[in-house]
């Protein structure tokens, strides 16, 4: 077993989408991926995210810090991504190539990234943006129409997965779980329940074109149908109101409803492991990237557009229960503070229309503590 603190997959995802699938050595033009002529599905890929401060101590670990932890060695903000030639250079000067000059590069880099984007929102070019297929498939595309039950998207270049595990996804699309059978357009706003597996067309451009059988859109209830629920203060409290808990149910209960469904993390509860947000996660690997807000607005949509299916009332519903389409989300400030992070959304809701409202998500600092059912009967809490 190796003794290398090695980073996760998706941090690896993170930190190449953060660079833009380029080397972040200082005026390194290359790009780290491309096709391979061996096959359709072939990608040439000459990049990697390299350790700033060496994974396991021992000859040639350049950069090498004993007090660090696993968590802090594998963490994004170890990582820079270079190109096979400068991920080598590095490991061989560490007299030149100090952990603080590499962070310098990467910081550089990725703000030059940041700018040649923001750049391209601001004069209006075309740019596409982020399509999901199930949870671990992302890629850049865009939308080319309906035709009956069948959406089509122009796919352009994977973020997360790759055309393999495109392929795989449609190959065990029997066996996927409901949950994870679904489609996600930020273009549209909207997203929907996969009814058939995936078909994916290579063109005669080395494109791909990618067609989805869906179900219509779910049902929505009025806003004015939120059910009652706990009333939440500011400060994230519960509240009384002449000396008994305050209740709030319709259009006042909306800003509490997006609050708390956006600040619930995917797996928190022990009683509904499929219910929840990937919000912490994106933040955590993404903070400070031009794509985060991209990747959340992904996330909105799923929980806005894709029922859940509750499995003590059997019951289906949409989690957002009565948002219709995202327009947007806009991050209003750089870090939490408290671990609460204040956003804007902008939102269409059955019942009011157009609907934008500044609230707080809750962006834990530590992994949330999952228990299992089992280990609740057995009493964690008391043990701890």
């Amino acid at each position: 077993m190796s003794n290398r603190d090695e980073f996760s997959r998706s941090t690896k995802n993170a930190v190449a989408l953060r660079a833009n699938h380029h080397c972040s050595f200082r005026d390194c033009p290359q790009p780290t991926s491309g096709p391979s002529d061996e096959s359709p599905e072939a990608v040439n890929m000459i990049g990697k995210a390299a350790h700033i401060h060496a994974a396991a101590p021992g000859p040639g670990a350049r950069r090498y810090l004993a007090s660090m932890t696993r968590e802090e060695r594998t963490h994004i903000s170890n990582a820079i991504w270079l190109c096979a030639t400068h991920a080598d250079l590095i490991d061989r000067d560490e007299a030149t190539y100090t952990a603080e000059v590499l962070r310098e590069m990467k910081a550089e880099h990725e703000g030059k990234c940041a700018e040649r984007q923001r750049n391209v929102l601001s004069v209006g070019q075309p740019n596409a943006d982020l399509i999901a297929i199930g949870p671990d498939i992302v890629f850049v595309g865009k939308f080319l129409g309906v035709e009956g039950e069948v959406w089509s998207f122009h796919l352009q270049s994977f973020i997360d997965g790759d055309v393999h595990n495109l392929i795989t996804f449609a190959d065990r699309y029997e066996q996927t779980a409901v949950k994870d059978r679904f489609v996600l357009v930020n273009e549209l706003g909207d997203g929907r329940a996969l009814r058939a597996k995936p078909s994916v067309t290579r063109e005669t451009t080395g494109c791909y074109t990618v067609r989805c059988l869906v179900f219509p859109s779910a049902e929505r209830i009025p806003a004015a149908d939120i059910p009652k629920m706990w009333a939440l203060s500011d400060s994230h409290d519960l509240m009384t109101s002449n000396g008994k808990w305050a209740m709030v149910s319709g259009v006042d209960a909306l800003p509490q409803q997006v609050k708390t469904c956006l600040s619930h993390q995917m797996g928190e509860s022990p009683f509904h492991r499929d219910f929840g947000t990937r919000f912490a996660e994106y933040y955590n690997l993404l903070a400070g990237s031009p794509w985060l807000d991209r990747y959340l607005n992904l996330e909105i949509i799923r929980l806005a557009a894709i029922p859940y299916f509750n499995p003590t009332d059997n019951q289906q519903y949409t989690p957002l229960l009565c948002v219709e389409r995202v327009f947007g989300i806009q991050i209003l400030a750089n870090t939490p503070t408290n671990n609460w992070l204040p956003i804007r959304v902008n939102l269409s809701v059955k019942g009011l229309g157009r609907w934008q409202h500044d609230l707080s998500v809750c962006i834990p600092s530590e992994p949330i503590q999952r228990w299992s059912f089992d280990e609740l009967l057995a009493g964690p809490f008391i043990r701890g």
